[in-house]
């Protein structure tokens, strides 16, 4: 029943108002047919009251607005929770961005580290080739000495031989003595100068070998430097790839850094600095003792992250 008046107020109170009139006509008792004659008694008379068309009027016009207004109110309550909706919408939909976003990121640093390994690997590999290569150049070099040492063995045995000869010869024919000592002299000049030559030769041998060590072992730490300062550089968010600068970095005995400056910039604030905080936190780098350490005093070094 309280459904049906709330959702037909107007037609209820039309109801209730259409039987109050019905009672009121049954009350007061009207004869169309013959004219009402007033009774002369004693009797207080009930005074009925006929009902106001207009207050009826009246008060549908009120229920009519009252369910207007209801209407009106519904209709902005439906409003605001479209409104809420969309705000929940636009709300997940920023969630769901910043989900995806994230995803990204996560994909890109998994790529970074997967590219990491690669280099790591690469550089591991071009090392071991370079090993191989020096031990096959050394390889090389021992057999050259070797066969060296076989052919002045050889010489040093027809020497010996040829002395034995011309000393047996001496023996043999004294009046040649002056003859063979001369040309026994000039046979000594001639091994003064072939041993001198060898000498030389040796020395020549071992300065170069000594200059290949000094450089290899110049190589080995300069790459233990650079690979020091990658291992401790972090690359800045807003710096991508491709870029590289030079650096002038002063060392003190035992690796320590003295002072860092960038003698040819990458193009790029953020990269410089980051490089020049990666030497810094790179310190001590990794240097040889003793005079070796002259040749690391003062370094020119190139960083490229890509290499």
């Amino acid at each position: 029943m309280r459904d049906i008046i709330k959702r037909n107020p107007l037609a209820v109170v039309i109801a209730v108002v259409m039987h109050i009139v019905i009672v009121a006509f049954m009350l007061v008792g009207v004869d169309w047919l013959e004219k009402p004659v007033q009774p002369k008694s004693n009797v207080d008379i009930v005074q009925a009251k006929i009902i106001d068309q207009s207050k009826v009027n009246a008060e549908v016009e009120r229920l009519k607005k009252a369910e207007d207004a209801k209407k009106a109110k519904e209709k902005k309550r439906l409003a605001e929770i479209k409104r809420k909706q969309k705000q929940e919408q636009k709300k997940l939909a920023e969630l769901e961005r910043k989900r995806k976003a994230k995803e990204k990121k996560a994909k890109a640093d998994a790529k970074k580290r997967a590219d990491a390994k690669k280099r790591k690997a690469e550089i591991a590999k071009k090392k071991a080739v370079e090993k191989k290569r020096k031990a096959e150049i050394a390889k090389k070099k021992a057999a050259e000495t070797k066969k060296k040492a076989e052919a002045e063995k050889k010489r040093k045995a027809a020497e010996a031989k040829k002395k034995a000869e011309a000393e047996k010869k001496r023996k043999v024919a004294e009046a040649k003595k002056k003859a063979e000592a001369e040309k026994k002299r000039k046979a000594t000049e001639a091994a003064a100068r072939q041993a001198a030559e060898k000498k030389a030769l040796e020395d020549a041998l071992r300065a170069e070998l000594e200059s290949e060590r000094m450089a290899t072992e110049r190589d080995q730490f300069l790459f233990a430097i650079k690979q020091k300062i990658q291992n401790n550089w972090l690359r800045p968010t807003t710096v991508g790839d491709g870029l590289s600068c030079q650096l002038r970095v002063r060392l003190i005995p035992g690796g320590g850094v003295a002072s860092v400056s960038i003698s040819r910039s990458s193009g790029n604030g953020a990269f410089d600095r980051s490089v020049e905080k990666a030497v810094y936190k790179a310190d001590p780098l990794p240097v040889p003792k003793g005079a070796g350490f002259e040749a690391f005093r003062d370094l020119n070094l190139i960083f490229d992250p890509s290499k």
